[in-house]
């Protein structure tokens, strides 16, 4: 029988009665033939449809059942296919061979490996092209061991039809590693039919990408040398925007777009932040994605719209919209003093803001040299909470604060302090709480804040991210709004409720939930301790206290008095020994005869652990707490005659996070005589109500409140504080800012205020991305000085990367990461991407990359005892610069900058150290604080020598910008006078007036001198 020709006809699916006579007469071999030759003219049906429709299922199963059930007719291409005519011309080409005629495409996923196959089968219309499934091949086989027996029939069958009817088929396998990864029995079946390819009249297109090629092919040289590579690369750009423009024609959307500029973005933003994936697919699905937005919203197929598609699928930012107008202002507002480092920065921002960087690098790269913590500041006489591992101290003054230091992040857990940075003198603001919290800080000062409607969408259950404002630009919008008939004042700004600071547990002499009972019902001014509570509520207060000292309590003198027996005396009939008030209250003796209006929570059991405050609280309210109310209204509050009682009970709660607010009354006892009573009421929902009791009755109501209450369409919430008013100050203080190390940047001061801290590095994650929380990403590479680290710091670095490609990347003191580890940021640096652990291409293209350094130390050094400045403007740095880039090179040992980095680095930016006067004028301010603070606790006057800041700045001072600058000092003065002064009061505290006084000559003075014999005396005046 001679080879038929193919048969051609028109495009419809239709057939004539001629055409079917004539298809009866043939044989059935030559009716599967010309039927799949049919198939390939029928634009829309399925092939297996057609197939089954011109011959019996059966006898398809009888003549070719593998061939028939493992491949099927190769589908015609979905879209155009262009651009690859030179590798369609190479696989006729390899097609054609005499002998060896199979090919191997290999290419990134997504390149079109099928495309190009469906762009050969229009061309060579000679052949028949059948794709092969590796996955149903395997499926059939079942399991390992029979797939080579599989793969041999499959084959066999596939020779037979080509010998009967003398037609060559084309077998078009994709994901051809999964055949060969299977069994070594499998690749051993396959060699001999790709070794006969030519003679046996089958021709074979396996295809694969580079990675599979390399893991499953690529080791067998014998299976590799039988197959033609042919290697497909992405198609260029041109190519690809004629693939998107037929793409637009097909779904309609060609008239959205008026020139190609649309197509030549998804091109190269695809490039550029997809470097994972391979073109054309990656353009095709970010096109794919617009067209079903604008069929859907009916939006512009514009930029915009790509925006939008990019951030949706990619995390991707393209919509740059910072006002390039206004960087160095903005930066300026919220960074103090760095007027030259803001520059710098600004000036590298321009390029981003106008597209005009490098594309094949990260946005921008910047060194920080000097101070990185510049900016937003307390008043330095604040207090703020702090952690020791053993309890002891739990206070210190925010100017105080040093780095190791432990505060409290928003949730009650220590973070570290990273830096501390002196501010000077400083207007200053104080905001006030609507429960009575105060707080003072600067006008720059940043704060979290949700304004009332995020307040209420947030308490509604959806997601709200949360603004972040300094003092000054809440002082501009005003805290509070009136409405048109209303002469209420509704706040406008609400910020975090604090959690439950987390100290650690205290050995206390006296169990916190008794001591809280003795506080609210104890007859402290009796010689024996004694108990007040009625029957109900003493099997429950009382009993628990006389568990606690392993006593019966027994009633006296009458049934509302309870006393606690040691034992039975040894005479017959003699009174019982009785626990005596000054025996149990040893430990808090200010307790001891204490009047009701005189009780106070002892210091130290105010800062216990959680557990232990909360029992605290509970015996206080089981006592004198109460619970109640009118309308389903359950309210808490603590009444008590003492108001520094009042005051402790408010410190204690704010610590656990309990906000509340005071209120006092006067109360007309017999005799006419009156009395302040004060009550604390506190503000938490129903569910929390419950934690103020454990006497079972007040517990009860508090559980019913619970019950009662449920399904309530309006639930208050007490998870936030509104800010009630802002006022300014009428004198300067001295402040500083800290930068800790908490991915919110915010800790707790003052009143157990969830503030703010700053850095230029978290500004400039805001002013880019327009929040500096999830967009600053930090690195101590500290943590990555072994070699040993350098895969966990890869790892980390593409996860965080992949997971948000547009962030400011923070690598802290990147001098102390190893040679390893820093061979990972040239490539960030250089190229823009990195691999993962998946070998997956990351890309950094769209990230700003900051580097922190204390290389260089020396030149700062010099700056700052020659050409300090307090404003950062930069003058005298500019003169520095080449020496400061020369330093930073040039440095050795455990502080050795990488060289090799600067040159890959945009710029360098410099923090300038605070000038001497700067600093004499934060220790003349410490130096005041601590006059004032003995004259109010100790009634002692003190007359200070005018040398004691000259000894203490430039003598004692130490003027080495490691040192710390103004902190040093501060600490001098700490060490040397107020340890001095508190010596003398302890040993002579009947003074009035003492005298602080420098004795021995200065060098400061004396410049012959070499070293001073100076040393600081206190003496009294007489």
């Amino acid at each position: 029988m001679s080879n038929p020709r193919p048969v051609h006809g028109s495009k419809g699916p239709g057939l004539n009665s001629g055409a079917f006579r004539a298809l009866h007469s043939m044989s059935y071999r030559m009716r599967f033939m010309i039927g799949f030759r049919l198939i390939f003219q029928l634009n829309h049906q399925s092939s297996r449809e057609v197939l089954r429709g011109m011959f019996h299922e059966a006898q398809l199963d009888e003549h070719y059942p593998l061939l028939s059930k493992l491949s099927e007719p190769l589908k015609k291409a979905e879209r155009d296919i262009v651009g690859r005519e030179h590798e369609t011309m190479q696989l006729l080409a390899s097609m054609s061979r005499p002998e060896l005629c199979n090919a191997l495409l290999l290419a990134e996923a997504g390149s079109g490996k099928t495309a190009l196959v469906q762009a050969t089968m229009l061309v060579d219309k000679d052949r028949l092209y059948l794709e092969v499934d590796p996955a149903r091949m395997i499926s059939e086989a079942g399991n390992a061991g029979n797939m080579a027996a599989k793969l041999k029939g499959f084959f066999d069958e596939a020779e037979d039809f080509v010998k009967d009817e003398k037609h060559e088929l084309v077998l078009f396998i994709d994901e051809f590693h999964q055949i060969i990864q299977l069994s070594d029995a499998a690749v051993e079946a396959i060699k001999p039919v790709l070794a006969a390819s030519g003679t046996r009249g089958i021709r074979i297109i396996a295809a694969t990408t580079y990675e599979e090629f390399h893991k499953h092919i690529s080791p067998n040289q014998p299976l590799v040398e039988r197959l033609q590579r042919i290697n497909l690369n992405p198609p260029d750009q041109a190519t690809t925007i004629k693939i998107l423009q037929g793409m637009a024609e097909r779904y309609g959307v060609a008239d959205e777009f008026y020139d190609d500029h649309i197509f030549r973005q998804i091109y190269e933003y695809t490039q550029r932040y997809m470097p994972a994936s391979a073109q054309p697919r990656k353009s095709i699905l970010v096109l794919d994605s617009m067209v079903g937005w604008h069929r859907l919203t009916h939006r512009p197929m514009d930029r915009d719209l790509l925006s939008d598609v990019l951030m949706e699928s990619l995390n991707v930012n393209v919509a740059f919209r910072v006002d390039g107008a206004k960087i160095k202002q903005q930066l300026d507002a919220k960074v103090f003093s760095q007027d030259w480092a803001t520059g710098a920065v600004a000036r590298h921002l321009q390029l981003s803001v106008a597209d005009l960087n490098d594309k094949g690098k990260p946005m921008a790269s910047l060194l920080f040299t000097g101070s990185t913590g510049t900016g937003k500041f307390c008043i330095d006489s604040t207090q703020v909470p702090v952690y020791s591992s053993d309890g002891e101290i739990t206070w210190k003054l925010h100017g105080d604060l040093v780095p190791g230091d432990r505060v409290f992040g928003r949730q009650g857990r220590p973070v570290e302090v990273l830096g501390h940075f002196p501010q000077g003198m400083q207007d200053v603001y104080r905001v006030t709480l609507w429960d009575g919290r105060t707080l003072d800080v600067g006008g720059p000062h940043l704060w979290t804040v949700y304004t009332a409607k995020q307040r209420s969408k947030k308490h509604a259950g959806k997601d709200v991210t949360p603004m972040v404002l300094s003092t000054q630009e809440m002082v501009e919008r005003g805290v509070v709004r009136t409405y048109p008939g209303d002469s209420r004042e509704h706040l406008k700004f609400f910020i975090p409720a604090n959690g439950p600071v987390h100290w650690p547990e205290r050995d206390f002499d006296v169990d916190p939930y008794v001591l809280g009972v003795l506080i609210g019902n104890g007859c402290l001014t009796e010689t024996q301790l004694t108990v007040s509570s009625d029957g109900d509520d003493a099997d429950h207060t009382v009993w628990t206290v006389g568990e606690w000292l392993g006593s019966a309590p027994k009633s006296y003198g009458h049934n509302y008095s309870w006393v606690f027996p040691v034992g039975v005396g040894p005479v017959e009939d003699r009174r019982d020994s009785l626990y005596q008030t000054k025996d149990v209250l040893a430990s808090v003796p200010d307790l001891i005869g204490a009047r009701s209006a005189e009780r106070r929570i002892p210091e130290r059991y105010k800062h216990g652990s959680v557990q232990q405050r909360w029992a605290l609280v509970q015996g206080l309210f089981d006592t004198d707490g109460s619970i109640g109310g009118s309308n389903d209204r359950f309210n808490v509050s603590y009444s008590t005659f003492s108001k520094g009682l009042t005051e402790d009970l408010r410190e204690v709660l704010f610590s656990l996070g309990v906000s509340n607010t005071i209120t006092s009354w006067i109360r007309t006892k017999e005799g006419g005589r009156e009395l302040a009573e004060y009550g604390v009421h506190v503000k938490v929902g129903n569910e929390d109500k419950a934690r103020f009791f454990s006497l079972p009755r007040k517990h009860e109501i508090a559980r019913r409140a619970v019950i009662e209450t449920s399904g309530r369409k309006r639930v208050k919430k007490f998870d936030m504080v509104g800010i009630a008013s802002i006022e300014k100050l009428p004198e300067q203080q001295s402040s500083s800012c800290i930068y800790v190390n908490d991915e919110e940047h915010l800790y707790q001061a003052g009143q157990f205020v969830v503030t703010h801290n700053t850095e230029l590095t978290k500004q400039l994650a805001r002013l880019l991305f327009g929040d500096d929380q999830r967009h600053l990403i930090r690195f101590d590479m500290t943590e990555y000085a072994e070699d040993s680290s350098f895969a966990a710091f890869r790892s980390e670095l593409t996860k965080r990367v992949w997971d948000l490609s547009h962030a400011v990347l923070l690598f802290d003191e990147v001098e102390k990461a190893s040679a390893t580890v820093t061979r990972v940021l040239l490539q960030v640096l250089d190229d823009g991407r990195l691999n993962d652990d998946n070998n997956r291409e990351v890309s950094f293209l769209n990230t700003y990359i900051v580097l922190t350094t204390n290389a260089g130390s020396e030149i700062y050094k010099d700056i700052s005892q020659y050409a300090a400045d307090d404003t950062g403007s930069g003058k005298q740095l500019m003169e520095y610069e080449k020496l400061i880039r020369r330093s930073i090179s040039s440095t050795t040992g455990d502080n050795r900058f990488p060289p090799e980095l600067l040159g890959r680095i945009d710029a360098i930016v410099p923090f300038q150290p605070l000038s001497l006067s700067t600093q004499q004028k934060i220790v003349r301010k410490k130096l005041r604080q601590m006059v004032q603070e003995v004259f109010v606790k100790h009634n002692v006057r003190i007359d200070v020598d005018t040398r004691v800041l000259q000894y203490l700045i430039e003598d004692k001072g130490d003027t080495d910008s490691d040192a710390g600058g103004a902190r040093a000092a501060v600490a001098k003065l700490t060490d040397e006078v107020t340890t001095a002064v508190a010596t003398f009061l302890n040993e002579r505290p009947s003074e009035r007036r003492i005298r602080i006084d420098v004795v021995g000559d200065l060098v400061s003075d004396d410049k012959n001198l070499l070293s001073s014999d100076a040393y600081v005396e206190v003496s009294a005046v007489r």
